[in-house]
């Protein structure tokens, strides 16, 4: 018999981290879109960028334009406006930030192939080879800033030599007088190319870390944060002193589950039940707000909501229950045991697990699918369900 949920419930949310997911496997994979959060970043450093380099860029448009040179003008101001039109480009749709980037760096190579062209066929005539190094620096700068540093350090040190070459060649500059000036520019393009590239390798590193630190705290199956990240993500929620409410859940006749359609299926019901947990979590309480939910281990779930009084914590365990009973089915529909418990301020996760825990088993004990108040200065209450 095949897995079939009656209703579809979104998978657990996949933890990203600028270009690489947990559950890619910790992959750094280039050309994925960036996190939101990283190309606003993006978007205020390009336009701090283009904003700063437009008085330079629109006399070096003046000069050509008064030197005659139309036809690089023209090209000159197309590639202007191709990069101003690519930021509503990426602001209209944020996950057009890497295709942008790379249409920018093709805008860069045009650039560049233009500026190199015209001092080939005209050297010193209209612009002077100490400009032109200028030019390039930026150019580079630009590339370095946009693509990865495999593809940018290519392209940027074939354009070094053919400066080098060109400058030498058609300068009409004897050599002693060249040298400083081609040491001088060579040291600027290692600079900018050892610096980009050192940011690069770092921020990658930076990121990998982190990413080995968020898969440590998340279920590899569901993607639901484990034991260790459920605590750490429920203390953020408890700085201000305030208690909650605990509610522990497990699968009913998991084993036999198991036993009949493989653990193949179990892993899929697991997954399913994950993807229901975690769109409660996030809906939360009305008044508290949205919650946490975890793996506990094996079939056993973990949702802690902010709201201290537990009676209404059963409100949302009820729903719970009734999603999971909805959302879920095998040859019969797949059912939950839940046990809410308060949570005090003052106590540690580990008394507020036990009584929730216990009340559990009491549900258990009392049917099954049924959500079942710990008994924190109250009489025990079992609702069943339906």
């Amino acid at each position: 018999m095949k897995f079939t949920p009656a209703r579809p419930a979104p998978r657990p949310r996949p933890l990203t981290l600028g270009r690489s997911s947990v559950l890619g496997a910790g992959r750094f994979v280039p050309g994925t879109p960036d996190s939101p959060e990283t190309t606003r970043v993006k978007v205020r450093g390009y336009s701090f960028a283009l904003l700063a380099a437009t008085p330079g860029l629109l006399l070096i448009l003046r000069l050509l334009v008064e030197k005659g040179a139309y036809l690089y003008a023209a090209l000159h101001g197309t590639v202007i406006l191709g990069a101003v039109l690519l930021f509503p480009f990426v602001i209209l749709r944020p996950s057009r930030m890497v295709q942008a980037e790379r249409y920018f760096a093709a805008l860069l190579v045009v650039s560049a192939a233009g500026f190199l062209s015209m001092y080939a066929r005209h050297p010193q005539q209209i612009i002077g080879f100490e400009l032109l190094g200028s030019i390039l620096l930026f150019i580079v700068a630009g590339l370095l800033l946009v693509l990865p540093p495999r593809w940018s350090l290519s392209v940027s040190l074939v354009l070094l030599l053919v400066y080098r070459l060109e400058v030498a060649h058609l300068s009409g500059q004897d050599t002693a007088g060249l040298t400083l000036s081609q040491w001088v520019n060579t040291g600027m393009f290692a600079l900018l190319m050892v610096g980009v590239v050192m940011r690069e390798t770092l921020a990658q590193q930076a990121e990998r870390v982190h990413l080995l630190q968020e898969m440590a705290l998340r279920d590899v199956l569901t993607g639901l944060l484990n034991r260790r990240g459920f605590e750490e993500a429920v203390q953020a929620l408890r700085v201000d002193g305030r208690g909650g409410t605990l509610m522990v859940l497990d699968i009913d006749h998991f084993k036999p589950i198991n036993d009949t359609f493989g653990h193949v299926e179990g892993d899929r019901l697991l997954e399913e039940l994950a993807g229901v947990l975690q769109e409660q979590a996030d809906l939360g309480d009305a008044l508290a707000g949205p919650g946490v939910c975890g793996r506990w281990g094996g079939e056993e779930f973990v949702l802690y909501i902010p709201q201290p009084d537990p009676r209404q914590g059963l409100l949302t365990a009820e729903r719970v229950r009734a999603e999971v009973q909805a959302r879920t089915a095998l040859r019969r529909p797949v059912t939950v045991s839940v046990g809410v418990s308060a949570w005090w301020p003052d106590e540690k996760l580990r008394h507020a697990f036990l009584r929730a825990d216990e009340a559990m088993y009491a549900a258990k004990r009392a049917g099954r699918n049924r959500v079942s108040l710990a008994p924190d200065g109250a009489a025990l209450r079992v609702s069943a369900g339906g």
